[in-house]
């Protein structure tokens, strides 16, 4: 656990961690393809019924190499996708496996702006858990600032609350540690409503995961939000 939190020095060590680990990454995380898709796909029938037809707008936080959600949205017609990812090897990843009409950002999501009322979706999968809670507060709200009515959040978070880093060896990596917070699924219902958010989906799905050989089951919160 952390007591104080430097933010920029989680990004910079999450930065050098994900710029090592990128391909092993992108097998490593395989075993929960299907459970993403099949959120994407709630989703996306979702918005085609509460954002009106017209041109979808969907950003994607932590794209990583952009398989394999990014690469379903960009298949799909009348979507055009942002994605961005911290890691400049994984940004190099995506654009090798997406077409071009994927305006793909390398950078922290904290940076990321949009216009009020510009999206019809937002993604967080494994992602907006890798930032300090009180931010993930802060992108939460203009989260909801982006979003059209009728938008749709769709993010998973660690079920739990707590804060803390990982070793410097999680999946191989040697130049930096992996950092995660939530703020805990009863917790987050309650701040995700408190900002305006109508919860369609609050359910947790475990994912059974490997790490250096070790096979655990981590209970992940899916949300998906409306506004």
């Amino acid at each position: 656990m952390t007591e104080s939190i430097d933010s920029l020095q989680i990004k910079e060590n999450m930065k050098k961690a994900y710029d090592e680990i990128s391909p092993f990454y992108l097998k490593w995380t395989e075993s929960s393809h299907a459970t993403r898709l099949s959120y994407v796909d709630t989703m996306l029938r979702s918005i085609e019924t509460t954002t009106g037809a017209h041109q979808k707008r969907i950003l994607e936080l932590g794209c990583g190499a952009g398989v394999p959600v990014t690469q379903l949205l960009a298949s799909q017609e009348h979507i055009s996708v942002t994605a961005n990812d911290i890691s400049e090897t994984q940004i190099a990843l995506a654009k090798e496996r997406l077409p071009s009409s994927v305006d793909l950002i390398q950078g922290d999501m904290m940076s990321l702006k949009f216009d009020h009322e510009e999206l019809d979706a937002v993604l967080g999968m494994y992602s907006i858990s890798h930032i300090p809670r009180d931010e993930q507060t802060v992108l939460l709200r203009r989260i909801f600032d982006w979003l059209k009515p009728g938008g749709q959040l769709l993010a998973n978070f660690p079920e739990t609350n707590f804060e803390g880093s990982s070793n410097e060896s999680w999946l191989g990596a040697t130049n930096g540690a992996v950092y995660w917070s939530s703020w805990g699924r009863e917790k987050l219902v309650q701040l995700l409503r408190e900002i305006g958010f109508e919860i369609k989906v609050d359910e947790v799905v475990v994912d059974s995961e490997e790490t250096d050989g070790v096979s655990r089951d981590v209970p992940f919160h899916w949300i998906l939000a409306k506004k």
